[in-house]
């Protein structure tokens, strides 16, 4: 019998209504991933030019050996933030990542980047009141990622997204790891042809049936993505639910219960 976990990731290809309308949603800033310079990503946004700022935070290794895989961690303390945009200068294409955190969520995400070679990583903070904020910091790289050789046996479609749910006071960490291959279309095949991008768009949290954190992602994003917040406001038996789609229209949702705190 399939278990809930395998119901849902199978329902969901015929009803994904709020899916939809955040990719609806979100479809005017798409143009922004193929932007190549900071100039060209802030007209497609049309954004005034981003104030260095000591309340924008990114933390990432100074030197980090395998660029197919960088950690990286950014933040902002100023209110009424809108957006965090995650950029490296140096990549084919700049924009990496756009997160837009909902009511509850703090603007502060953890994830792992493709970098091609050193470069400047900045992140651009967004505010209701229409600065911009960055702060920014170099990675040096001794192996470039952006168009490393894939598995010789790739991964298939339809892992489960695995979730870990981390409650602290009224705050609980939402740790996830979805899987996919994240195919950033710079590699070649043995055949010396192009293999097309195939990556994760759009992906959505609900805290139970309400939305809590919309974000778009290019082509940079690391294999088998690793996405990490935090959320106020969970109870016991509350439900996470983590759904994406990718560039080829391949959809899943999957999601982890909070579960009560030892006695």
């Amino acid at each position: 019998m399939p278990n809930r976990r395998h119901l849902l990731s199978m329902s969901v290809l015929a009803a994904w209504p709020w899916l939809a309308r955040a990719q609806a949603e979100a479809g005017a800033g798409r143009p922004a991933f193929e932007a190549k310079a900071m100039p060209e990503l802030l007209k497609a946004l049309n954004l005034p030019a981003p104030q260095p700022s000591l309340e924008v935070s990114l933390q990432a290794p100074e030197l980090h050996e395998d660029g197919a895989v960088v950690p990286v961690a950014f933040a902002c303390r100023a209110p009424g933030v809108q957006r965090l945009m995650l950029c490296i200068d140096r990549n084919p294409f700049l924009l990496s990542a756009i997160f837009e955190p909902g009511e509850g969520v703090e603007p502060a995400f953890s994830t792992r980047v493709k970098m091609q070679e050193t470069s400047e990583v900045r992140v651009l903070a967004v505010l209701r009141d229409g600065r911009v904020l960055s702060a920014s910091k170099e990675v040096r790289i001794t192996l470039g990622g952006c168009a490393g050789a894939a598995d010789s046996v790739p991964e298939r479609l339809g892992q489960p997204t695995l979730i870990r749910l981390q409650p602290t006071g009224e705050v609980v960490t939402v740790r996830a790891l979805l899987k996919h291959q994240m195919e950033s279309g710079q590699r070649k095949d043995e055949a010396g042809r192009v293999v097309p991008a195939w990556y994760i768009e759009d992906v959505t949290v609900r805290l139970n049936d309400r939305p809590v954190l919309s974000a778009q992602w290019g082509t940079s994003i690391s294999k088998n993505p690793f996405l990490q917040f935090a959320v106020k406001g969970a109870k016991p038996g509350d439900r996470v639910a983590i759904a994406w789609a990718d560039n080829r229209g391949n959809r899943r949702s999957d999601e982890a219960t909070l579960a009560a705190a030892p006695a």
